[in-house]
């Protein structure tokens, strides 16, 4: 029970430091300070990402909540 709970406490910690690290690399490219060029593989692989830490944050509260 406390290993399950560890586990989807990381999860959830994990994911919002990864969240926030996304919305200050998006602000950077807004304002022109990341010089990456917009590929669409490039985007593609991001949202992919961003889905992925989602889930992951979605399956730990969900973990938490209803079990």
């Amino acid at each position: 029970m406390i290993s399950n709970f560890i586990f989807y406490l990381s999860l959830i910690i994990l994911g919002m430091f990864v969240m926030r690290f996304g919305i200050i690399q998006i602000r950077r490219q807004k304002q022109g300070k990341n010089k990456i060029k917009k590929k669409v593989l490039e985007q593609i692989a991001f949202g992919i990402f961003f889905l992925i830490i989602l889930g992951l944050i979605i399956y730990s509260i969900d973990g938490l909540l209803f079990n």
